[in-house]
């Protein structure tokens, strides 16, 4: 009975880790989505006929793989912390969700 209850404390207290690393991990697809469709995009095409420096360096690219490697940076961080760093202190929390929101 009580290893029961010892697994269903555990999972309660992963549970707020387990949803913000969700948050985090659909930020991520969702700004990886928004990058690359921004590359397709009319408008840096445009951009990218005038302006060769851009387009013989690949800054663009090189641009939007920076982004997406901080982005990972952040969620690595994010998934690195134990289920009870969410839980301790609430200060942690809102740092963790104030961080995430930077990313969008």
């Amino acid at each position: 009975n009580a290893n029961q209850t010892c697994g269903t404390i555990e999972e309660m207290l992963g549970s707020r880790r387990r949803l913000h690393v969700a948050m985090l991990e659909n930020y991520q697809a969702e700004i990886s989505g928004s990058l690359e469709a921004r590359l397709d995009s009319e408008e840096v095409k445009q951009r990218l006929a005038h302006d060769r420096f851009a387009t013989s360096n690949d800054h663009h690219r090189t641009m939007v793989l920076a982004i997406s490697k901080e982005v990972e940076r952040v969620v690595d961080t994010h998934k690195a912390r134990d289920a009870a760093w969410y839980n301790e202190n609430d200060g942690h929390y809102e740092n963790a969700i104030k961080e995430a929101m930077q990313l969008k």
